[in-house]
């Protein structure tokens, strides 16, 4: 689900079935990859949404910061959105040099 190399990578392959849409699934399975990416050093999620999905993405908190041409069909333009992560949470005293 998750792509490229930290601080900004992008949620890719998330798709939900058509049967699936309005029952919450894919609310479900996009709430645990802020968790992994920030896990793993992203500070921001990017994503080329279908234009049909575009309100999803933002009632989840994205923002839309601009456009690009769908790879796959010529001519269509695809809304390209970003989700700021949030920083990992790290009690006072703590640690938070990587090794």
């Amino acid at each position: 689900m998750l792509a490229g190399d930290p601080p900004e990578g992008e949620l890719a392959a998330l798709f939900v079935d058509l049967d699936a849409i309005g029952h919450d699934t894919g609310a479900r399975l996009l709430r645990h990859a802020p968790d992994h990416a920030t896990e793993a050093g992203f500070t921001s999620l990017m994503l080329d949404a279908d234009p049909g999905a575009e309100s999803f993405y933002r009632r989840q908190g994205a923002v839309r910061v601009g456009e690009v041409a769908s790879e796959s069909i010529p001519g269509r333009v695809l809304p390209q959105l970003r989700f700021t992560l949030p920083t990992a949470y790290a009690p006072p005293g703590a640690d938070t040099h990587r090794s």
